[in-house]
């Protein structure tokens, strides 16, 4: 569940002395008995089936202490007894979820080390990220909700992010850090891709050599995001980009006030790339202007990604509908409502870069052999990225389009950014090492272990396994909120019956679409809103089990299935069981009707690892 602590799980106001929890799993929590009769079709389509108790499968008595079938995780019984007395009829069943996991497990342990071979991706840079920004470190909801809180206020914090350099997680961290802590945040940024990594160190930069302006956060903001820009910000890319192009590693150190480090080696890389934006015509007037308007229309005219469009415009609400549409064409960032075309104009060469391909294989060129063309993904938008309900929480009054709201928010979370950087309390380690290799690294560079290892979604190709004994390493073990998260994305793909596509035409369907209808009051054609009420948790425990079973690139595989228990363990870690409890850092999923801006698929999840004494 992702709302915060304290608050109502349908409104998300915060809780009244005596909330009204939930009659059945007592987890959920609600303001008012309206808010959880509202909540009940949402809520107990699956976070109450995980939460509540369980039936058993033989005498059919509900309990608190009732233990479930180590072999498929999808029947539960009161005692030994009846486990036995039931096993002529569940037999089938479980004996098949056991033979679906040795066949993914197959499957995994040729495609994780295969794909953990690769040196570089031939995907486009991720320039815009595909999920909801992250607060690294919910100080609040960790460290400082224990009784030494206080020994807490003043310590430093290391974050990892291995394998995504995006900096919308670390503009979030930074800003939500409480106002009584005063330590210091040192975050590392690891991608081997260098037009991200590039496109970072170029802002970071700009962050601190124009801090003295007052418009340096909102021009941040469009030039983070916007197609076309002003004249003043395209001229405060340039002038970064001169400046930077000639300086060497301890250059760039000092001129942003130790803010960005960086390895001479990388930098070569990240400056093939501000060369690459430094000899672009980026003037829309002239004909041997780069044109990105032209370029994007190409990547939008396919026929999937215009059937796409128009699904997300029409679930949104009525107020949104028209602005998104025309959003689609114009693709513009900027802080007021109507701009005017003379107002930008000037093509943003922070959006081009390395053209994304359809193959997997791995590319190795080098940023200075490749040609620099329009590289956003169509999936990708600003509005999918950041969580439309705080953005909203965060815009009193009237609301305005979605794009002045949007930068408004991404505006004020770069204003706080920028206050830590002038203290000197935020510093960012950038490395471009491969994230397999990246403890190598480490080790080199003599950096304290970290807090917190965010891995992206790696686990979709390197495999959970290898994530867990590369990274484990790295974690500090005398911080017991020291944890390692996982994202799963593409999952659902790989374990049959996961998908709720697969149930179209048929009753499962229909019984979610209804559901979908009470609880929100519409349907549109398509299956993501409809996700939202399809229980596929204990396909995600037999994808889980099959991932450990494959072992990783120099991890040999398991010979036998392995339990559910025994993965919550793998490595001397512990996953905080997501069916008995929240996470404490990332929602084990979204809700997704709540967001209909944010655009979420609703597979995506994440789960929590950390040493045992903090689970």
């Amino acid at each position: 569940m992702d709302v915060q602590p304290g608050h109502c799980w349908r409104c998300e106001r915060v809780l009244p002395q005596h909330s009204v929890p939930c009659e059945f799993c007592k987890m959920a929590k609600y303001c008012s008995t309206p808010c959880r009769n509202r909540d009940k079709v949402r809520h107990g389509s699956v976070e109450c089936q995980l939460y509540g108790l369980k039936t058993c499968a033989a005498c059919g008595r509900r309990a608190p202490n009732i233990s479930e079938c180590a072999g498929c995780n999808n029947a539960w019984y009161c005692d030994k007894e009846c486990q036995l007395s039931n096993w002529p009829a569940h037999k089938a069943s479980c004996i098949r979820v056991k033979h679906t996991i040795k066949q993914m497990s197959v499957e995994f342990a040729e495609r994780n080390s295969r794909l953990a071979c690769n040196a570089w991706f031939a995907g486009p840079p991720y320039y815009v990220g595909n999920t909801l920004a992250k607060d690294f470190l919910k100080l609040d909801s960790n460290e400082l909700s224990k009784e030494m809180a206080a020994e807490q206020l003043t310590r430093d914090f290391h974050v990892l992010s291995a394998g995504c350099g995006d900096l919308r997680n670390t503009v979030m961290t930074a800003a939500s850090l409480p106002d009584k802590y005063r330590g210091k945040l040192h975050i590392t940024l690891n991608d081997f891709d260098p037009f991200v990594m590039a496109r970072n160190v170029l802002f970071l930069f700009m962050l601190v050599h124009f801090a003295d302006t007052d418009y340096i956060a909102s021009s941040l903001t469009t030039i983070w995001y916007s197609l076309h820009i002003s004249k003043r910000e395209y001229d405060l890319i340039k002038t970064s980009l001169d400046e930077l192009i000639q300086m060497s590693a301890q250059q760039l150190h000092d001129a942003t006030k130790g803010l960005v480090s960086v390895l001479d080696e990388d930098l070569r890389y990240l400056c093939q790339v501000w060369k690459g934006w430094q000899s672009l015509e980026c003037l829309r007037e002239k004909r041997s202007s780069i044109n990105l308007r032209k370029q994007r229309k190409a990547l939008f005219e396919a026929q999937d990604v215009k059937t796409g469009v128009k699904l997300y415009v029409n679930r949104l609400p009525d107020e949104n509908k028209q602005f998104m549409k025309e959003w689609f064409d114009h693709a513009l960032f900027v802080p007021t409502e109507s701009p005017q075309k003379t107002q930008l104009p000037y093509e943003n060469p922070t959006l081009t870069g390395r053209e994304g391909k359809t193959s997997a294989t791995p590319d190795i060129t080098p940023p200075e052999d490749v040609p620099f063309v329009y590289c956003v993904d169509v999936a990708t938008l600003p509005y999918i990225v950041w969580d439309c309900l705080r953005v909203k929480e965060n815009t009193p009054g009237a609301i305005p389009s979605p794009m002045v709201m949007y930068h408004k928010y991404v505006t004020n979370l770069l204003q706080k950014v920028k206050s830590l950087i002038l203290q000197g309390r935020l510093l960012i380690q950038v490395s471009l090492a491969n994230c397999l290799d990246f403890p190598n690294h480490h080790q080199t560079w003599s950096m304290p272990n970290y807090d917190r290892i965010f891995t992206s979604n790696l686990a979709d190709y390197d495999g959970v396994a290898k994530l867990l004994q590369t990274f484990k390493q790295l974690l500090n073990t005398s911080n017991s909120d020291s944890t390692i998260v996982t994202n799963h994305w593409n999952w659902i793909e790989d374990v049959p019956g996961a998908n709720i596509e697969t149930f179209a035409f048929t009753s499962v369907f229909q019984r979610c679409k209804e559901l979908c209808i009470i609880d929100t009051g519409s349907y549109t054609d398509g299956y993501n809103n409809v996700r939202e009420y399809y229980n596929n948790t204990s396909h995600f425990l037999q994808y889980l089990r099959a991932h450990i079973m494959a072992g990783g690139l120099g991890i040999p595989s398991l010979t036998e299935v392995p339990s559910f228990e025994s993965v919550k363990k793998y490595h001397g870690l512990q996953m905080r069981d997501f069916r008995k409890g929240q996470n404490k850092l990332v929602p084990f999923q979204y809700r997704l009707n709540a967001r209909l801006l944010n655009m979420m698929c609703g597979y995506n999840k994440a789960v929590e690892w950390c040493l045992p004494q903090g689970s």
